[in-house]
């Protein structure tokens, strides 16, 4: 189990591959589009305005995904 950890903590602290950071940075880019879409239905009730309801649950799935590859991207190693 300690392995485990420090492997992880070494790979958390090395630097990652050029296009692993793409990676990195596009699924931030999505995944804070999506949070902001989310955020504006809760704060305008979008779905009143007829927005229809599969946008909102497309972006829980975008945030799931992009959390998923920021982290492979971040533990990838050189």
């Amino acid at each position: 189990m300690i392995n485990w950890i420090s492997e992880l903590t070494e790979r958390w602290k090395s630097e990652s591959p050029d296009f692993w950071k793409k990676i990195m940075k596009i699924s931030v880019t999505l995944g804070t589009s999506a949070v902001a879409v989310l955020a504006a239905d809760k704060m305008f009730e979008l779905q009143a305005y007829g927005v229809p309801t599969i946008i909102f649950t497309i972006c829980g799935y975008i945030i799931t995904a992009c959390a998923a590859l920021g982290l492979a991207a971040k533990i990838t190693k050189k």
